[in-house]
């Protein structure tokens, strides 16, 4: 059976659009928090059968047409070495990187079999879901960006303003640039090993991309973005997701030249301006905290403007929020699922 988001990506004409939407398996859901009253953050990343229950959960619930992987970007941290905390809310590391010698001995500890021996949890976890989601369904498995993974590994915590990694970007250009090099070259194992568990299609998450000016984006980041998708695309089908496409929206246009499939945008830029190629996006999720008429109003808007046209899937430019009214999810689920295309 044809599974509708591969066509999609594919620029396929398709009977409807498809829909599933970043942070589906979480919070806003009174199942996931029944499940969250027992095990920790942690346990449902780690234990693989939670990890299953949890990334069905919205698929049982609306009949989305994608599952992804219920995890964290820094689960590839995990693999590599480092302790990551989730205890206080949100993820804090054991150690930074900060100068040549963190760089060099961070670079001397990765090999691919460090990354595929650290994360038996999360393989399992995705061939078990893989072997319980319907063949219709796509399954989604994802990495951070070299710079969203990189920030974590020089500001130790979920910054503010990421501050050291944009001055190290600045003072310390080689460092820097080594830094994003194996970032890019443990992610890529780590994809790898994903493709080889099951899943269909990779989404790459650069969540960190509106602090960095479109200029130093271009010049310092965006080859190894590039060279990512390059890799990857061989195996698997790759959307990207940058929150910042807005202000890096012409470098972005070049990974398609790579080998993306799909790019995902946030709700800073109006859908209709990307070029007919395959896209994704784009809600506000603070929409969701509307109500269910203008939730269908804020959805049909977005609808009208792509969804007639081959190669569409419909998102949120970011994440859910954890405290999302049900209603409203329903109501943005039920208007794209009876839209006409």
């Amino acid at each position: 059976m044809n599974k509708l988001l591969l066509s999609a990506l594919d620029s396929e004409k398709t009977d409807r659009v498809p829909i599933w939407f970043m942070r589906q398996a979480g919070r806003y859901l009174p199942e996931y928090q029944q499940l969250r009253k027992k095990y920790s953050f942690w346990q449902m990343v780690t234990e693989s059968d939670l990890a299953v229950e949890v990334t069905l959960q919205p698929i049982k619930r609306f009949n989305l047409d994608a599952a992804i992987i219920f995890s964290d970007i820094l689960v590839i941290l995990h693999g590599l070495g480092f302790k990551v905390s989730f205890e206080t809310g949100p993820p804090v590391l054991d150690r930074r990187l900060r100068n040549f010698s963190d760089v060099e001995a961070f670079e001397q500890s990765f090999t691919p079999e460090v990354i595929e021996q650290g994360l038996p949890f999360y393989w399992q976890a995705l061939k078990k879901t893989r072997a319980e989601l319907d063949d219709s369904k796509a399954l989604i498995g994802f990495a951070a960006a070299p710079f969203t993974l990189a920030s974590y590994l020089v500001e130790g915590e979920t910054s503010k303003f990421h501050a050291r990694i944009r001055g190290m970007m600045h003072s310390e250009p080689a460092l820097f640039q080594r830094l994003l090099y194996v970032v890019s070259q443990a992610t890529i194992a780590y994809l790898n090993y994903q493709v080889q568990s099951g899943i269909d299609v990779i989404q790459i998450f650069d969540s960190w991309a509106d602090v960095v000016s479109p200029e130093d984006y271009d010049r310092y980041i965006m080859p190894f973005n590039e060279s990512i998708v390059e890799a990857v695309s061989r195996w698997a089908k790759v959307i990207f997701f940058c929150k910042g496409a807005s202000i890096h929206h012409d470098a972005l246009e070049r990974l398609y030249s790579k080998g993306a499939s799909a790019l995902s945008v946030d709700w800073r830029m109006s859908i209709d301006a990307m070029k007919d190629r395959a896209v994704q996006g784009n809600l506000d999720p603070a929409v969701l905290f509307s109500s269910p008429p203008a939730v269908k109003k804020a959805v049909g808007s977005i609808l009208e403007k792509r969804g007639h046209k081959p190669g569409y899937i419909f998102n949120l430019g970011h994440g859910i929020y954890p405290e999302t009214p049900l209603e409203n999810v329903e109501a943005m689920v039920n208007t794209v699922q009876e839209f006409k295309v």
